[in-house]
């Protein structure tokens, strides 16, 4: 059965259209139309019943739609376009603004705020000078690069205002100067070529966090030493001149002369140094290490010590004085001065000791010529000369008593003299009391009485 509304084909009893719903009629009352033409031909009389539009109705829209738009266009964006310029210039300038507050907002926290970092060590030079084996280290701080690279980011803090800091120094650089100091070394002498010397710092960086908008960074290290400087060796003991003085009896002894420019006869040893006799061996040596040397002369000494074989003393027929016999006799007890001269010295022109040196080193031909020509005999008691009263007074500082009253009265002016209150008349046992040197000294002067 077709429905007579969709045409749609139904099963015979159907009630209603399973296509479109629709109560479906007998066929009596609709008879379903029967197709007279092929469905091809129906399709193309419909479509040739549609009609078709001409040419004109379809340009005229186009043709006046340009026209009405260019005014409308032309009206109604300018002033957006107008408003909107306005509105980004304003916005670039609030960016400059921001941007110009924002580099000074950070330029003023480095500059008044933020501590300043200052890595002394990478402003530290080392320097090592002399040879190797012999080579000092010193160390400075470069403060014309520091003040080159901090000079204008430092200032004082309120603090330093506040203690005088600031008025006390004229810049932070100057204050630096004085709180901070070059490190020290672990070994500062005798370094070698290639050795690593370690060195420290000792600064107060608390201090000078509160007084500057400085922090200071600094750490221990080690640096190697680099020395190209060889040491030039010499034999020193070969160019000093030893002379023989005394006699050949056993009372002979060395003097040694014409030493290397910065040295003197304090710098070298003599063993033995007194009672030689011709065919004696005696040791020259160094007193002191080889670096000294090094410092003094600027050579390194090639050997430090000198064999020398005793030759050329004169024998005497009588045996020479003991140091007792020799003070009583020539130093001592020298007699009654002549009529008018006795004890007419003057204590007030001579000073508290004549040789103050005579038990400290051994004394020179030249040191002789110099106190005879400073003291003539007419200033002493009993018109004794200077070389006498030397040895007078090297046992006077032992505590001796003088037998002769003049002797006695020239000491006794002196507080060191009068005050010793351990006086011995014992001649005898003062002389083994002597140091080596004063042994020496006293048999030195005797030669020249």
């Amino acid at each position: 059965m077709f429905c007579g509304h969709c045409g749609f084909k139904n099963e015979d009893g159907a009630v209603f259209c399973g296509n479109c719903g629709e109560r479906l009629e007998s066929s009596a009352v609709n008879p379903i139309p029967k197709i007279e033409k092929p469905v091809q031909e129906i399709v193309e009389e419909k479509v040739s019943e549609i009609p078709i539009p001409t040419a004109p109705k379809i340009e005229r829209p186009v043709q006046k739609t340009p026209v009405k738009e260019e005014p409308e266009e032309t009206i109604s964006e300018a002033p957006a376009r107008k408003k909107k310029g306005h509105l980004g210039c304003i916005l670039f300038l609030i960016f400059c603004f921001l941007l110009l507050l924002g580099a000074g907002g950070i330029w003023g926290y480095f500059r008044f705020f933020r501590k300043q970092t200052l890595p002394l060590d990478a402003y530290l030079k080392v320097e090592f000078t002399g040879p190797s084996g012999y080579a000092k280290a010193g160390a400075e701080l470069d403060w014309d690069a520091i003040e080159a690279d901090y000079g204008k980011k430092l200032h004082f803090t309120s603090e330093a205002k506040e203690d005088g800091i600031a008025r006390k120094y004229a810049t932070p650089i100057d204050y630096l100067k004085e709180a901070v100091s070059a490190p020290s070394f672990d070994e500062d002498s005798d370094i070698e070529d290639g050795e690593s010397i370690g060195y420290k710092w000792s600064v107060n960086e608390e201090e000078v966090a509160d007084y500057l908008n400085c922090k200071i960074k600094v750490k221990d290290q080690k640096v190697k030493a680099h020395i190209k400087e060889k040491a030039e060796e010499k034999d020193l003991l070969e160019e000093i001149t030893v002379e023989t003085k005394g006699t050949a009896n056993g009372s002979g002894y060395l003097v040694l002369s014409d030493f290397p420019e910065g040295l003197s006869e304090e710098d070298f040893t003599i063993e033995p140094d007194s009672g030689l006799k011709n065919g004696d061996r005696v040791e020259i040596s160094l007193a002191k290490d080889s670096a000294y040397y090094m410092e003094k002369c600027g050579f390194l000494p090639s050997k430090k010590k000198r064999t020398y074989t005793v030759s050329g003393l004169q024998e005497e027929s009588a045996a020479p004085q003991s140091p007792t016999e020799s003070i009583e006799n020539g130093f001592g007890n020298a007699g009654e001065a002549p009529s008018g001269t006795a004890n007419s010295f003057r204590t007030d022109t001579v000073p508290e000791f004549l040789c103050p040196y005579s038990s400290s080193r051994l004394i020179t031909r030249q040191d002789v010529e110099s106190l005879m020509a400073q003291y003539p005999a007419t200033m002493f008691p009993g018109q004794r000369n200077i070389t006498q009263m030397v040895v007078n007074e090297m046992y006077a500082r032992y505590g001796y008593a003088f037998k002769d009253q003049g002797l006695t009265d020239y000491f006794s002016q002196f507080s060191w003299y009068a005050n010793n209150w351990n006086k011995t008349s014992d001649m005898d046992s003062i002389y083994p009391r002597m140091s080596q040197i004063e042994k020496q000294n006293i048999d030195f002067l005797k030669t020249f009485h």
